[in-house]
């Protein structure tokens, strides 16, 4: 109880972070049990503790390898941890490098031997919504755009404290190393590879993450705070659109329109373009031409200061030019097994323009659109047949693409062709993702898709309906 009560005061912010006793770790997690895991990176794994009085807190224990076994590694990041203390990094508790002897038997001569067993811990606080990457989705569905902008100025500002008022390189940011708590407000987490930032470093082991990774410290092993600043560019890019290429900017803020359901007020432009534009700035190749995170915090900081209230809507994107289709996720039941079973996805054209749509099956022997491809004319509605053959137990995700994209007036169903919607310059293709999940449910229950469409409800009736099934 004593330990305990240690840890407590800590939590409770009454005495600073300290060397923790291995036992008391041990106790807290159940002794490292595998019900207590709850992830595991290259650097070590993560339990769950729980205290008496029911504080939850999280325990990484270090796996040592050869990458990990030299303790500079474990020095730097309880270094790193003890003195920082903002609202956008993670809490840090404690630390436990404890050494002791355990009694190994050889295999073959049978002799006891005392073996060294080394036991690197940190303790952080909990954190209850789990880490960004399970939140990152494109504009069509997930978080609003509101929290997400949120989340990017805490990231934002999370670094800043690292980098100007602590002097310190993360070198691994990314989506799972950023946690979101109760209210969303995003904390960096992670300090296994962060270091002193004194100008720039050659490190002769290299660390990260590919996609996130800046090229000089991929190739050449030069680490500075613009490490960073080009990993902050692609979580920035992945929050706004949901993947990793170099978005085009009006063809966002469409998409953001089409979810909106009305034209974006000029602090959402503002918001949204600006960040796209540093994000792109963030990605430079070159460190010198990246900028500097006050500068972007400096950028994104002036669009705040637009009155919502006063402004008025974007003109040039009034109209909604986007296909609707609903659900955008389909939820089935994986107990289906023996018999063909069929979802129906309705397309919605709110336009005064002819819309032709094409349907990218990843697997054709899985699934069927009836029809894969066709015209939904103005104002009208359209709902195509997805049909499953007999399949066994499926417990991962599918996902389907529906193209689509504006044609003239006499254009035919039979003259629509896959090879139109590949993109070239002056046309717009727009592609949305369908996601197909198997979940386990009753047997009483039918098929069921999620109220996840990227079209209101209360969207204008359409004047007409057309089937295809």
């Amino acid at each position: 109880m004593g330990d305990q009560s240690v840890l407590e005061r800590i939590v409770n912010g009454d005495e600073d972070p300290k060397d923790l006793p291995l036992p008391l770790l041990q106790s807290i997690t159940n002794d490292f049990s595998h019900e207590r895991k709850i992830g595991q990176g290259g650097f070590g794994e993560v339990y769950k503790g729980v205290l008496t009085n029911g504080i939850t807190v999280v325990v990484k224990r270090i796996i040592i390898t050869l990458a990990t076994i030299d303790d500079i590694l474990f020095r730097r990041e309880v270094y790193s941890l003890m003195t920082i203390n903002h609202q956008n990094v993670v809490r840090f508790f404690g630390f436990c490098s404890n050494t002791h002897h355990k009694a190994m038997k050889e295999s073959r001569s049978g002799e006891i031997n005392l073996v060294n067993v080394r036991e690197r811990l940190l303790c952080f606080e909990y954190i209850s919504n789990g880490s960004l990457d399970k939140h990152i989705t494109d504009e069509l569905r997930g978080l609003e755009w509101e929290t997400r902008y949120e989340i990017i100025t805490g990231i934002c500002k999370g670094l800043r404290y690292l980098h100007e008022e602590k002097s310190i390189i993360h070198l691994d940011l990314k989506p799972s190393n950023i946690l979101l708590d109760d209210r969303m407000v995003p904390r960096i987490i992670d300090f296994g590879l962060a270091r002193p930032s004194e100008n720039s470093h050659d490190m002769g082991q290299h660390f990260g993450t590919r996609g996130y990774i800046a090229p000089e410290y991929e190739h050449e092993g030069e680490t500075s705070v613009k490490s960073d600043i080009y990993s902050l560019g692609a979580i920035i890019i992945q929050l706004i659109t949901g993947h990793f290429s170099f978005p085009n900017k009006n063809n966002v803020i469409r998409r953001w329109r089409h979810r909106w359901s009305k034209p974006p007020t000029l602090l959402q432009y503002q918001q949204v373009t600006k960040c796209i534009e540093m994000a792109v700035r963030c990605r430079k190749q070159e460190p010198e031409d990246r900028p500097s995170i006050s500068e972007i915090i400096s950028i994104l900081t002036e669009s705040e200061s637009t009155d919502e209230r006063t402004v008025q809507m974007i003109p040039c994107y009034v109209e909604d030019d986007m296909l609707g289709i609903k659900p955008l996720e389909l939820k089935l039941p994986s107990e289906l097994k023996e018999e063909i079973s069929s979802f129906t996805v309705e397309l919605t054209n709110a336009t005064r323009h002819c819309i032709a749509f094409n349907i990218l099956l990843q697997n054709r022997q899985q699934y069927e659109g009836q029809p894969d491809k066709g015209i939904v004319q103005p104002e009208s509605k359209f709902d195509v047949k997805i049909v499953l053959p007999p399949f066994g137990e499926r417990y991962h995700a599918d996902m389907f693409i529906v193209q689509s994209m504006k044609v003239s007036d006499d254009l035919i169903h039979k003259v629509i062709t896959e090879s139109m919607f590949h993109e070239e310059a002056g046309k717009v293709v727009d592609e949305v993702n369908l996601m197909v999940v198997y979940e386990p449910t009753k047997p009483q229950e039918n098929l069921e898709s999620r109220e996840d469409t990227n079209m209101p409800a209360e969207e204008a009736p359409m004047g007409k309906r057309e089937r295809r099934c």
